[in-house]
């Protein structure tokens, strides 16, 4: 499979939602596959919110798996024979796109605290930015799971025109009260610790232990108790008589202290503040009468999922997705799976996925408009 991996500099600036400007801005972002001559066979997958632009490929040089190496690559759903993967790096994460870690060109150090709040549609503009680099006016399909899909909603919204067709997985069209109070939480715990230095750390030691327990809670985010029960139940250590304590004598105890600890030099700990904030402000009826308006220029097909044990974006709340693109005479396929994943069945049971996937790929884009 042919892989690339790239970093695009843009030095005009950005302006942002919040009312503030980047003067420039970088986009990572990695390409599998090629694009064909009449560059009409590009697919823009877009990443959940711990994820990166490293979306696909086996270990090399120190790097994981891909996060959704399972559905892209050769014969897969997302079949690098046929299609030309583009996967961008959304702005304030940590695989190398613009973000608080960046070099402010005004002080030539970190941004840090001085980083300012980008929502998943700027994040959308830096990417259009980026396909016009590529040469690609339109993509065959836009898809993404959780944060992904909020970006692939948000691209159906801004630039209807070059979307031949939409795949979003496990989102709704709005966050929830629940939501932004789980990453309250979270951000809460990274704030904890001394080493954050309200934001400013990145020449002294990290806050790792704040990171780590941000880590913990969030893997009670994704993955579901039926996961859980299964995987770990209340198996021990070792041995079978209680050390009556507080160490980690449980299975489930210890694969958590291995999460904290993985997070450690893996994951930004201002990325995770910025990127769950981006989506306490994610709501595309903002700015619109409903939710059928803002999408009111898009006419392209579109494939929702949702998981039956998803308690974040549960089904009823996509259908309310697809609802709107239905009263817009949208075409719109809406399936719910059954996973015991819950909310992470896209990244961790593709098996009932891909059929679905290889299905709504196999139609070609619709013909580009003005």
């Amino acid at each position: 499979m042919e892989h690339q991996r790239d970093i695009a500099q843009f030095d005009e600036p950005l302006e942002l939602a919040c009312g503030k400007t980047l003067p420039e801005f970088r986009v990572a972002y990695e390409t599998y596959g090629s694009l064909n001559a009449q560059r009409d066979n590009a697919v823009l997958v877009l990443h959940g919110l711990t994820g990166t632009q490293h979306a696909a490929g086996l270990p090399k040089t120190g790097d994981r798996p891909g996060w959704w190496n399972a559905a892209i690559g050769p014969g897969k759903a997302f079949d690098t024979d046929r299609f030309f993967i583009v996967s961008p790096n959304a702005l304030g994460s940590y695989g190398g796109s613009t973000s608080a870690a960046s070099t402010n060109p005004h002080t030539e150090k970190p941004y840090g605290s001085d980083f300012p709040i980008v929502t998943i549609g700027d994040s959308v503009e830096s990417q259009a930015r980026l396909a016009d680099t590529l040469g690609i006016a339109q993509f065959h399909t836009i898809a993404g799971g959780c944060f992904g899909g909020f970006q692939a909603m948000e691209w159906m919204a801004r630039h209807p025109s070059r979307v031949g067709r939409s795949i979003i997985i496990s989102a709704t069209p709005r966050t929830s009260a629940h939501n932004t109070a789980l990453w309250a939480v979270l951000r809460a715990a990274i704030r904890s610790d001394p080493n954050w230095n309200g934001g400013n750390y990145y020449d002294g030691p990290a806050p790792d232990a704040g990171l780590g327990l941000a880590a913990m809670i969030g893997a009670l985010f994704w993955m579901s108790r039926d996961v859980f029960e299964s995987k770990f139940g209340l198996q021990r250590v070792s041995g079978e008589t209680p050390e009556y304590g507080f160490e980690s004598e449980y299975t489930v105890e210890a694969f958590l202290d291995g999460v904290s600890r993985n997070a450690a030099g893996r994951i930004d700990s201002n990325a995770l503040l910025y990127l769950t904030r981006a989506i306490d402000y994610f709501d595309m009826s903002r700015g619109h009468g409903s939710l059928a308006e803002a999408f009111a220029d898009y006419t392209a097909p579109t494939l929702l999922v949702s998981y039956t044990n998803d308690w974040r974006y549960p089904a009823a709340d996509m259908q309310e997705l697809a609802d709107a693109l239905t009263e817009n005479a949208n075409p719109c396929q809406h399936e719910t799976l059954d996973s015991a994943a819950g909310h992470g069945g896209f990244l961790y049971d593709t098996e009932r996925l891909a059929p679905l996937l290889t299905k709504f790929l196999s139609a070609e884009p619709r013909t580009q408009t003005a």
